[in-house]
C-alpha cells in the first residue's frame, strides 16, 4: 500500500492555510483608497474587496479593477506586470496596467490593473469539455511565445536590480542564499544538505550557454481567465524571471501532473487533489517543440527543480513537510546516471509522453 504524501494529508493542509494567514500582509480599505487617490484613481470604499486567501500578495478588487499593495521598499515585487502590460497587452490577453507606483506618490508599491472578464479556469476546468481545455491550452501557451518575444542581456529577477551574466550564476546565487538558510534555521541534516550542493554545483553548469527571455513562473489554472473557450487574460507576472525557455515548464508541467500542488491550504485542495492533466502534455510538447528538442532538457528540469525544492525548504511552510522535501531531494533527485535521471520527478512526468 502506498504511503500518503504529507502534502496530502489534513494536517498540512490546516499548516498552510495557516501559513497564508501569517505571510499575506493586510491594508486597511481607507490605505487601499489613499494609495488609489494619490494616482488619480477614485474608486467607492464599499465596492473594494480583499481577494481570497491563497494569494500571498495583498490583492484587492472591484468590479473594474485589481490592485496588489507592498509596503517592502527594498526591492519591487510588480513591476514585471507592468513590463508585460506595455510589451504585450495589444498583441495577446495578459494583464492591462492602469498605474504603477513604487513609493513616489503613495507610501507603497502599488499596481493597478483592469479587471479582466471571464472566469478563473481554476473554478470551471472541471467542468469544461476535452476540445475547450485543449484550445484554452493552446491559447495560453501562444501568450507563452510571445513572452518569449521579449529578451534580456542577462539573466535574474525581473522586478530585481541584481544582474547576472549566466543563468548558472544566477541559479548558484538563489540556491547558495537558500542553503545558507537552511543551515542557519536548522531546517535540515548536514549530511542531506552536502550531498544536494554537491550535486547540485556539479550539474548546474548545463545552463552555462543559454538565451534570455521573459518567463512567467507561475502558470497555471489559478491565473488564466476565460469567458468559455476565449482565453480571456494571463494573470499574476510577480515573480517572472529573465531565464532560459525550459524554465517554463516548471509550472506547467507541475500544472499538467499535479495541479493540487497549486491551491495547497485552500477550499479548492479537495477538488483538485489527485487529478492530473496529462491529455494536455502532447500540446505541450507541439507548441514548445523546440523547447522539447534539447537533448539537455531532463537534466535542466532537474536542476531547477532541485534548486526550487531547496528554496521552499528555506521558506519553512511546514517542518515535516521539509523533512519529506529533503529526502526527497537526496533519495530521488540526485540522479547520477540516465537510467536514475529518468526516475526522477520530471523523468515520470515526461514518461507520460510515451505511455
Amino acid at each position: 500500500m502506498q504511503t500518503q504524501k504529507y502534502t496530502d494529508s489534513d494536517k498540512y493542509q490546516r499548516e498552510i492555510a495557516e501559513q497564508y494567514k501569517k505571510r499575506v500582509a493586510k491594508f486597511s480599505i481607507d490605505d487601499v483608497v489613499r494609495a488609489l487617490n494619490s494616482l488619480h484613481i477614485a474608486v467607492d470604499p464599499k465596492s473594494i474587496q480583499a481577494a481570497s486567501v491563497g494569494n500571498v500578495n495583498a490583492t484587492y478588487l472591484t468590479p473594474e479593477l485589481v490592485v496588489k499593495i507592498n509596503q517592502n521598499k527594498e526591492e519591487c515585487d510588480y513591476l514585471s506586470n507592468k513590463l508585460v502590460s506595455d510589451k504585450l497587452s495589444s498583441k495577446c490577453p495578459v494583464v492591462k496596467v492602469v498605474a504603477y507606483d513604487f513609493f513616489e506618490k503613495t507610501n507603497y508599491e502599488v499596481l493597478v490593473m483592469e479587471r479582466a472578464p471571464g472566469t478563473l479556469l481554476l473554478d470551471d476546468i472541471f467542468d469544461l469539455d476535452t476540445a475547450t481545455r485543449e484550445s484554452l491550452f493552446r491559447q495560453v501557451l501562444g501568450v507563452v511565445k510571445q513572452m518569449f518575444m521579449i529578451e534580456f542581456t542577462d539573466f535574474g529577477e525581473v522586478n530585481s536590480n541584481k544582474s547576472f551574466s549566466t543563468y548558472t550564476e544566477f541559479l548558484k546565487y538563489q540556491f547558495a542564499k537558500n542553503v545558507r538558510t537552511i543551515r542557519e534555521q536548522k531546517l535540515g541534516e548536514e549530511a542531506d544538505i552536502v550531498k544536494v550542493e554537491r550535486y547540485f554545483l556539479e550539474n548546474v553548469v548545463v545552463f552555462n550557454n543559454e538565451r534570455s527571455v521573459f518567463v512567467h513562473t507561475d502558470l497555471h489554472m489559478g491565473n488564466i481567465l476565460h469567458q468559455g473557450n476565449q482565453l480571456t487574460a494571463v494573470l499574476d507576472f510577480d515573480h517572472s524571471l529573465k531565464a532560459p525557455k525550459a524554465r517554463i515548464l516548471l509550472s506547467l508541467l507541475g500544472f499538467v501532473d499535479n495541479p493540487s500542488q497549486f491551491v495547497e491550504g485552500t477550499k479548492d485542495f479537495a477538488k483538485y487533489k489527485d487529478k492530473n492533466f496529462y491529455s494536455l502534455l502532447p500540446i505541450l510538447k507541439e507548441e514548445l517543440s523546440d523547447i522539447f528538442a534539447d537533448s539537455k532538457l531532463l537534466k535542466k528540469l532537474n536542476v531547477q527543480g532541485i534548486k526550487e525544492g531547496v528554496k521552499w525548504i528555506a521558506d519553512n511552510w511546514s517542518a515535516d513537510w521539509n523533512k519529506e522535501m529533503i529526502s526527497n531531494l537526496v533519495n530521488n533527485e540526485l540522479a547520477g546516471t540516465s537510467e536514475t535521471l529518468h526516475k526522477s520527478y520530471f523523468g515520470k512526468v515526461l514518461n507520460h509522453l510515451t505511455a
